[in-house]
């Protein structure tokens, strides 16, 4: 018979995977992990915060050790990589364009070029 282990979600979670895992983090990331508990507001139920990140590219996060990590969390970001060049580019055109956010009880050409998509 197998044994399953469970990993709680939350920022309670002090399960003996999530604390072995953090037992090696370098210095640097658990001091920063300390002043993120410190201070943000963290919601009742979200998923606990597990290491420091220094940048994400592609499909890739790296945390500040430099070790590599495929993210398979599952945001709309992972669709199309971190830091998408083709992504980047319209970003800043937009706000070049002035028009960086519209509420929706507006409309803009691009919203609905985009929508007609």
């Amino acid at each position: 018979m197998s044994h399953v282990t469970y990993i709680q979600q939350g920022d309670a979670n002090d399960s003996a995977l999530r604390n072995d895992y953090q037992r090696h983090l370098d210095l640097e990331t658990k001091n920063c992990l300390e002043q993120d508990a410190r201070y943000f507001l963290h919601q009742a139920l979200s998923t606990p915060v597990m290491n420091v990140l220094q940048r994400a590219e592609g499909p890739y996060i790296y945390d500040l050790q430099g070790k590599k990590y495929l993210d398979l969390h599952g945001n709309g970001v992972h669709n199309i990589g971190f830091n998408n060049p083709y992504v980047v580019e319209a970003i800043k055109r937009q706000l070049d364009e002035g028009l960086s956010f519209t509420p929706r009880r507006f409309t803009n050409h691009v919203a609905v070029e985009f929508a007609k998509k």
